[in-house]
This record gives structure tokens, sequence and C-alpha cells, in this order.
């Protein structure tokens, strides 16, 4: 009888084991995905600022100047491919930067 219990008790020390084992293994994965995601904000926001940095120093007319070279007319990349409309806060930078890009302070 002794057995039984102590082999009873064992099991469902194993099956608690493995089940943290889990838990901490779902903890974990979610952790490293919550990390994943702000590290993807953090270069989206770096890209941004260093668009606005570009559009700030460069003018069309410059584009277009620097572009003569090639043979083939600009068209916006919108037209090759199929990007998402921009978001608000993409449009709010851009109606910041104008101003900059104008030479306004």
């Amino acid at each position: 009888m002794f057995a039984k219990v102590a082999i009873v008790i064992l099991a469902l020390g194993i099956c608690a084991c493995s089940l943290l084992a889990l838990r901490q293994a779902r903890l974990q994965a979610a952790n490293e995905l919550a990390e994943a995601r702000l590290r993807v904000r953090a270069i989206d926001e770096r890209v941004s600022r260093a668009r606005t940095a570009i559009a700030r120093l460069v003018t069309p007319e410059q584009v277009e100047s620097m572009t003569e070279w090639i043979d083939e007319p600009l068209v916006p990349l919108a037209s090759q491919q199929h990007l998402p409309p921009p978001s608000d806060e993409a449009a709010e930078l851009l109606t910041s930067a104008a101003p900059l890009a104008a030479g306004e302070h």
C-alpha cells in the first residue's frame, strides 16, 4: 500500500513539474516576442527619424537633378509596389517636416 501511495505522489510530482516547465516555456516565449516587438518599434522609430532628416535635407528638385543620368522616368514607389497608405503618424511627420524642408525654422 505504501509503495502505491509513493508512486502516485511521485507521478503527481512529475506531472506538476512538467506543467511548470510548460508554463515557463510559454512565459519565456511571450517575453521574447515582446522584446522582439520593442526592437522592431525602436528600428521603425530610427527609420522614421532618418527619413525625416533626409526629407529635411533633400528637395525634389535635387533628386531630379541627381537622377538625370537614369534613362527611366521617376515614378512613385507606390505605383511599383503594393504599399499600404501612410498612417496618421507618418502623415503628421510629413506635414511637420514640410516647413523644415522648405528652409523655415
